[in-house]
């Protein structure tokens, strides 16, 4: 029997910020993740790639997140608050010098420098970085919808194909290939069937599942959640019946009626990584994310323990803490191989949120790249989920649900956010009815409209607003993009000239190729 399949799956995503603010919420929280995830992953793959070092890694870019990263303005002002940070390190190098944070200050101002020279090195464009190593067959990148909207909620089955084909578009514009991999929004799915909103505004009745959407627009596989999985019907010749047991569908390739092909996140190696109380970032070396310099802003601090408040942290030391990278990469491969022990010739996928390695766990990237350098000549085989995808196939019926808490929608549908549902649903139908009125006239409003509506439906606004992280900045941001939409349009219905289009144009401004034809019926 063949080897188990070890599949990591990096989801990179990011709302779109650009223009709309800066701190506490705004551009500097995608500055902060291009300097310490994005631009450290890119060096890491081509550390690997000269030392011959496979690292077949599945690197989700959403589509929002790729026009942000290759605009020029967000490109500008990475730079200039790279120079900001590196100032502020010089600055806490004097100030600490022959102290017992002086370690830590001289460590965050080579930081600093090598991160500004590497992102000029780059040419300042991160995804053409990540385009050449998906060239030369390291890693796969793989698509999602253009915003990152969660698709069971979606009120119409026309706004849920016009997020995951902007999605397609993007993903071409920018690697001139098409996608065949997608990561679901949240994990989130709906199979086809009766469906009935859960507000009022769009109609209830059958509706195509988010599988039967994607495979149309040409894609072939996504990521599930092993709770999904395990609440699924095997459909196919194992049946109720299996002797190897339900946990066992979890680290075998899956296929759903339409064709589409799914790899489910497995438990054991989440935990191991993000669990609470043993996961590694909690390592005492790793530095503290929550505690910062209260002039400079910077991180000078390890974790210590999790019973120690931020006031009596210790200071951080870089050479133990990226020690400590090698011990956790120890253990995952040791993990990986205890794994293929029991699920010879399986697949087991470790799927995470990108921006939890380097941003939330400093040391998290520098782990990925000691972990790859194990799995050289390890009985278990690294391959990119496309690579996975081909074994062979247990077909089964997944129920809807996420990977949120409790595996439903309550995360994202609650009742703090159903005014933002209901702002959705109606600006959803505005869409539909204005494409179909106005095709072919004043397509300008009509684009920077669906603009407007891919940004409102962002699933980040709901999330933000249920967590509490940002959720003042959520509701100014989605009523912001509601109030610029529903401007156009009345413009439009009205057969005025939008005052405000250009200054849209220039502020909202992803999505080139934003296509209202997407909102016509099936056909059209």
């Amino acid at each position: 029997m063949s080897a188990m399949k070890f599949v990591l799956v990096l989801h990179a995503h990011m709302p779109y910020v650009r223009a709309h603010g800066v701190w506490p919420f705004g551009e500097e929280t995608l500055y902060e993740v291009m300097a310490e995830t994005y631009l450290p992953l890119a060096r890491a793959l081509d550390r690997l790639w000269s030392d011959g070092v496979p690292a077949p890694i599945t690197l989700g870019l959403t589509p929002i997140l790729l026009e942000q990263l290759a605009d020029p303005d967000v490109r500008a002002g990475f730079v200039r608050y790279a120079e900001d940070r590196l100032e502020r390190a010089r600055a806490d190098l004097e100030r600490y010098r022959g102290g017992a944070l002086e370690t830590s200050a001289a460590f965050q101002l080579r930081f600093w420098e090598e991160t500004r020279e590497a992102y000029e090195a780059y040419r300042r464009d991160l995804p053409q970085a990540f385009r050449r190593a998906q060239e030369r067959g390291q890693i796969e990148l793989i698509t999602s919808s253009a915003t990152h909207g969660y698709s069971p909620l979606l009120g119409y089955e026309e706004a849920l194909n016009a997020q995951v084909r902007t999605g397609t578009h993007t993903y071409r514009r920018h690697f001139e290939l098409d996608p065949v991999g997608y990561w679901l929004p949240e994990m989130a799915y709906r199979p086809a069937g009766p469906w009935t909103p859960p507000l009022e505004g769009p109609p209830a009745g059958y509706r195509p599942g988010v599988d039967d959407v994607l495979m149309e627009a040409g894609l072939r596989y996504a990521f599930t959640d092993a709770a999904l999985v395990e609440g699924g019907e095997p459909v196919g010749p194992y049946g109720r019946s299996e002797e190897r047991g339900e946990g066992e569908r979890v680290f075998r390739v899956l296929e759903l009626a339409s064709g589409l092909r799914m790899l489910a996140r497995s438990r054991e190696t989440s935990l191991v990584v993000w669990s609470a109380d043993h996961g590694y970032p909690g390592d005492p070396a790793y530095r503290e994310f929550h505690r910062k310099d209260p002039e400079s802003g910077l991180h000078h601090w390890r974790v210590t323990s999790r019973r120690t408040d931020l006031g009596g942290k210790a200071p951080y030391d870089p050479e133990a803490a990226f020690a400590r990278t090698h011990a956790h990469a120890d253990h995952f491969a040791h993990l990986l191989a205890e794994l293929a022990q029991r699920h010879p010739g399986g697949v087991t996928t470790a799927a995470y949120d990108a921006e939890l390695f380097g941003h939330w766990w400093f040391e998290g990237v520098a782990w990925i790249e000691q972990v790859f350098r194990r799995l050289a000549g390890h009985p278990v085989e690294a391959a990119t989920a496309r690579e996975a995808v081909q074994e062979p196939a247990l077909s089964i019926a997944l129920p809807e649900g996420s990977w949120g808490e409790g595996g439903d929608h309550r995360v994202w549908l609650n009742d703090a956010t159903r005014d933002y549902w209901r702002t959705v649903y109606r600006a959803e139908a505005e869409m539909i009815e204005a494409s179909r009125r106005c095709q072919g006239e004043r397509v300008r409003v009509l684009r920077q409209m669906m603009r407007e509506l891919l940004l409102l439906e962002a699933s980040d606004w709901p999330f933000l607003i249920h967590t509490g992280q940002a959720a003042d900045y959520a509701r100014e941001r989605y009523r912001e993009h509601a109030r610029a939409f529903f401007a156009l349009a009345e413009a439009l219905r009205t057969h005025a000239t939008p005052a405000e289009l250009a200054e849209l144009e220039r502020r909202d401004n992803p999505f080139p190729e934003a296509n209202p034809r997407l909102y016509l019926p099936r056909g059209t």
